[in-house]
This record gives C-alpha cells, sequence and structure tokens, in this order.
C-alpha cells in the first residue's frame, strides 16, 4: 500500500535504517536493508528546479526493509517497507508498506 506519511529513522554504522518511527510505534529493522533510487515525479512537483540543483532534486534515495515492530500499540503492521530520503531536506518518508499477512491472503 502507498503511504507517503514522514517518519524518523535511526541509522546504522554503515548508514542504512536500523530502526524507524511511523505512528508512534518504533520499527525494528529485521534483514540486510536494500538501497536504491528512485526518479521523483519533479515535472508534477515542482515549478522550477534552481539552478545546479542537479541529482538531489531527481533522484530520491531509497531503502527497502523487513521490519518488526518494537513497541506495543494499535495498527501494529510487520512486513516490508520502502524509506526514501528527501535529500534537499534531509527528511524521512514512509512511502509504501507490504504486509505478509495480506500478501499470503492475495497470493496464497
Amino acid at each position: 500500500m502507498n503511504i507517503d506519511e514522514p517518519v524518523s529513522v535511526e541509522l546504522s554504522d554503515d548508514g542504512s535504517p536500523a530502526r524507524f518511527v511511523w505512528r508512534g510505534v518504533v520499527y525494528g529493522v529485521i534483514s540486510a536493508p536494500e538501497r536504491w533510487f528512485a526518479r521523483r515525479p519533479w515535472w508534477q512537483l515542482d515549478a522550477r528546479a534552481p539552478r545546479g540543483a542537479g541529482h538531489t532534486l531527481i533522484d530520491r534515495e531509497m531503502w527497502r526493509v523487513d521490519a518488526l515492530p518494537l513497541t506495543s500499540g494499535a495498527s501494529l503492521l510487520d512486513g516490508t517497507f520502502d524509506l526514501g530520503l528527501h535529500a534537499a531536506t534531509g527528511v524521512w518518508s514512509l512511502s509504501r508498506a507490504s504486509d505478509d499477512v495480506l500478501d499470503a491472503q492475495l497470493f496464497a
């Protein structure tokens, strides 16, 4: 499911996400994070790019992580999460989430 909500991310020593907080729940990363870069739809989001801004406005650093909730609370979700870093602002967001139970039901 597409989410696109801000999250707080704690990085490991190698710079990959180790934990994140989403909707007040702390999630711990349980597998090796996978890093890639995605193209932002800058033509829809920005009126005009500032001169010299280059790739920071076009490419967005993304991390796919498997994570489990570390705190109790309502609406806990464990599964696969796509975290994105907005380079220009340094703000992290949760872009997508895949629920293991839902995936098992849909693709069983």
